[in-house]
């Protein structure tokens, strides 16, 4: 069955009512559960043969008797040699090779026409549809509609879909977004235009498109399914949506939409806590305790770059932090600081980010220092601190360096380089992974990444799904995008990061630009699971309103973005975290209060961690 993609757009996932006990999941409305029997009808189990070969077209055993439509997708299959036991002597059936995929484009009685696409098909080939999950990715078109409603009809469609047994829900933000950076309206993709371009660019075969308006003061529905990357629908339907789907309540996290088995109070996840959401997934904590915080050291100078790491080596967390000058690396015991050393050589320029990358898979990581300075640009370099007393690795790298965890492993081991431009601060696209040999950086790879890449206030989440890795940074207007390779997945509406206490100067002596302009540095986003349900959320600090946190979310309707005032009257410059033993997850958090507003380089910090509930 070839790969399905279901296009509900711009929707965030809605929160069930918990019920006393466990229940069996309501059937959806009739005219969603319509819609969901006519989209199983499309993807039917089915088993024929190739009766007719004309060079790329077919001729299949198998029609509209059989439930076959325009647009299914065929495997072909051809039988081989026959395997027998070798001491009962008994056929255990024959070896089969795929050749290639059929896709219908006619269909009659008893036999259908299909366009081949492989190496060679033959009379009396096989053909069958798969017999597994079709991927359904699931986006909205929204026009006019209240957003809390649009949620409610989104999470009766999913569970119709899910409880069929014939998809697996992923998400697409990635249509929608190329979607608009092409130009085109729902209105104008519901007829067809940009179909073949997105199914081609996006590997989706079958595309259902679902937007919701308002008609005669009703909620609308108008929906098409596409198949076979054609822009003819093979489907096409509208109705209004069932008064029996109400709005829903708002305050919903990637882990919400399991249902309550138990009527008794369960101990809230720490993403819970984080949104203010009680154990209750219907309503909100009150008090401001929700996310119990102790303080666990308290410095006489501003925390400007902060990382941490637990290395495998001996499951103690490190935190490494600088302030612009020094950098101090300390192990996290019991809940409180222990220095273990103090790095105070090559000071050029000022710190401005600092990283704890496990570059030579040994599960000790090495100290990535990152400094700038306005007449030599972008100075970084490698300490080894694995002996309890850092030395340097490489130096004079010319370049932005950050660490990032690539495989989702929880410790950092792939370091990336972005080239310094003297121009533009970051050159655009020119990130490199890179590796140590011979006492130098090396660059086995070059990384596919947007225009807008800055390697400051980066990581990497499983946000877009479990199983691919995207990167989160936060671009020089102050917005938060998720990309995948070259293509951007998502973008806040808000601003974040920011704060101004990391400002570089690029000093360009062109008259026409002027003498020099000003660019602000991020503090690193968090990547971390707070409710243990797979999916990684992130947490990136809001530093325009001080204390301001974002906490970006994964639903089944797409991603959320939600914004939590901590209640820390400074700025949030750096944000860390680690699971323990328990696989509860701990946040770390440096808050700084500046005394001068000006320079923005005397000051005090808080070293913040959450406590359990």
């Amino acid at each position: 069955m070839g790969l399905g993609v279901l296009v509900v757009a711009g929707l965030a996932w809605a929160q069930s009512k918990p019920e006393k006990v466990a229940e069996a999941p309501a059937a959806p409305p009739v005219s969603l559960s319509a819609l969901v029997d006519q989209a199983v009808a499309r993807y039917p189990r089915l088993e024929g043969d190739v009766v007719e070969v004309n060079r790329r077209e077919l001729t299949l055993s198998l029609g509209r008797r059989q439930g076959v439509e325009p647009g299914l997708t065929f495997s072909v299959v051809r039988e081989g040699r026959e395997i027998r036991h070798p001491r009962t002597g008994e056929s255990l059936g024959r070896t089969e090779d795929v050749v290639g995929r059929a896709t219908v484009t006619k269909v009659f009685d008893s036999l259908s026409a299909a366009t081949f696409d492989g190496s060679e098909a033959r009379v009396n080939d096989r053909v069958r549809t798969g017999t597994g999950k079709v991927k359904l990715t699931l986006l909205t078109f929204r026009g006019g509609v209240r957003e809390n409603l649009v949620e409610a009809v989104t999470h009766e469609l999913y569970d119709g879909l899910v409880s069929s047994g014939r998809f697996d829900i992923v998400m697409g933000e990635q249509i929608a977004v190329w979607l608009t950076q092409q130009g085109i309206t729902p209105a104008e993709f519901l007829q067809g235009r940009g179909v073949a371009e997105a199914a081609t660019r996006f590997k989706a075969e079958h595309i259902l498109a679902v937007t919701l308006s308002m008609v005669e003061r009703k909620p609308f529905m108008d929906v098409r399914l596409f198949a076979g990357a054609q822009p003819e629908p093979v489907l096409s339907t509208t109705f209004f949506v069932p008064p029996s789907i109400k709005p829903r309540t708002p305050g919903q996290f990637s882990a919400s939409d399991r249902p309550n088995t138990v009527a008794e109070r369960k101990p809230r996840s720490l993403l819970q806590r984080l949104l203010g959401l009680a154990s209750d997934p219907g309503i909100y904590s009150s008090g401001d305790s929700s996310l119990p915080l102790t303080e666990v050291a308290r410095f006489g100078f501003p925390v400007v770059a902060m990382d941490l790491a637990v290395p495998p080596a001996d499951r103690i967390p490190r935190l490494l932090l600088s302030d612009g000058d020094k950098v101090y690396l300390y192990k996290i015991v019991n809940r409180t600081l222990e220095a273990e050393w103090t790095y105070s050589g090559n000071r050029v320029g000022r710190v401005m980010s600092v990283w704890l990358v496990d570059i030579d898979e040994d599960d000790r990581p090495e100290a990535v220092i990152v400094r700038y300075d306005p007449k030599r640009g972008a100075y970084s370099l490698i300490l080894d601190a694995k002996n309890g007393k850092p030395s340097v690795l490489v130096r004079d790298i010319d370049s932005w360096l950050v660490g990032l965890d690539e495989t989702g492993s929880g410790i950092k081991r792939a370091l990336w380089s972005q080239d310094f431009s003297p121009k533009t601060l970051f050159a655009a696209r020119k990130v490199d992974r890179v590796t140590i040999k011979d006492g130098r950086l090396v660059s086995p790879k070059r990384v596919s990444v947007p225009d807008s890449f800055r390697a400051t206030g980066v990581t990497m989440s499983n946000i877009m799904g479990k199983d691919s890795r995207a990167f989160v940074y936060v671009d020089e207007y102050n917005r938060l995008r998720i990309g995948i390779g070259a293509e951007e997945s998502w973008r806040s509406s808000a601003s974040v990061g920011g704060g101004g206490y990391l400002k570089v100067e690029l000093i360009n002596h062109s008259i026409i630009d002027g003498i020099s302009k000003f660019y602000s540095l991020e503090p690193t986003p968090l990547a971390i699971d707070l409710d243990a349900d797979g999916v990684e959320e992130v947490i990136v600090p809001q530093n325009q309103i001080p204390g301001l946190l974002a906490v970006i979310y994964r639903s089944p309707a797409g991603v959320r973005f939600q914004q939590v005032n901590s209640g820390f009257e400074g700025l949030i410059s750096g944000v860390g975290g680690f699971r323990g033993e328990d696989g509860q997850p701990t946040l770390i958090l440096s808050v700084v209060r500046f005394t001068s507003l000006i320079t923005k380089r005397v000051g005090e910090s808080q070293i913040i961690i959450t406590t359990p509930e």
